[in-house]
């Protein structure tokens, strides 16, 4: 084929032994390329792909009984971007973001209300930076600071008037002094 000529689309259906449809998809040449939806022994759907010339791009979704779960975007097959975990509420319990297939960025992590439970920063897929929790009135319980994946720096832990009840120093993990 040609360079500019149209590759020809074509949408399959995979069926079980019992006929049920399992995956429906579009491929284009001898690569998907669009939607890729799986389903259940239900007949529910289970995964929502997106691919563009055989890798994925785009927003995938994954379900449990018609639910999302997971929601990942992909750019050029690497995870980029947005994840988030949603609870049995429907609701998010967790919101990350990637950057070349590791965790880069704000995390946030959420109880099955909704409430912020705890925020961090990464990059290159280790905790870098201010780790925050807060309590299910939102106040700040503890705070510490992150360097690698290791503590490193102070670690405040808060009373419930928002005071310092303890105060560590750690340097890369170790707990190096602890003061009240």
């Amino acid at each position: 084929m040609g360079e500019g000529e149209a590759v020809e689309r074509e949408e399959r259906v995979e069926r079980d032994k019992a006929g049920r449809i399992r995956r429906r998809y579009t491929i284009a040449g001898e690569v998907l390329d669009g939607e890729l939806l799986s389903y259940d022994d239900a007949g529910t759907l289970e995964a929502k792909l997106v691919y563009k010339t055989g890798v994925l791009d785009g927003e995938q979704l994954f379900y449990d009984r018609g639910r999302v779960q997971l929601s990942v975007q992909y750019r050029d097959g690497v995870e980029e971007g947005e994840r988030i975990v949603y609870g049995d509420s429907g609701k998010p319990v967790l919101k990350a973001q990637y950057k070349a297939g590791k965790q880069a960025g704000a995390t946030s992590w959420f109880r099955p209300d909704g409430s912020l439970q705890r925020t961090a920063v990464y990059a290159d897929g280790l905790l870098e930076g201010e780790m925050v929790d807060y309590d299910e009135k939102g106040r700040v319980t503890e705070r510490a600071q992150y360097k690698a994946d290791k503590l490193h720096g102070d670690l405040l832990r808060y009373d419930r008037a928002g005071k310092v009840r303890e105060k560590l120093v750690f340097v890369e993990g170790v707990q190096k002094k602890a003061r009240a």
